[in-house]
């Protein structure tokens, strides 16, 4: 189930605590994804440094 889909399922439902828990969930998967992609940029310039190094 993707996020939408959850958010409108707890809608449905009035489910207050569990749209403030997805909210929470996807805030922090989405500061893990940034910090993924950061991670990943900074590898790659250091190979292409290390390559031009070589």
């Amino acid at each position: 189930m993707d996020w939408d889909s959850a958010k409108k399922h707890c809608s449905e439902r009035n489910w207050t605590w569990t749209l403030e828990l997805i909210d929470q969930a996807e805030k922090e998967m989405q500061e893990l994804e940034d910090k993924v992609n950061k991670y990943e940029n900074q590898q790659k310039a250091q190979r292409l440094y290390n390559a031009c190094n070589y």
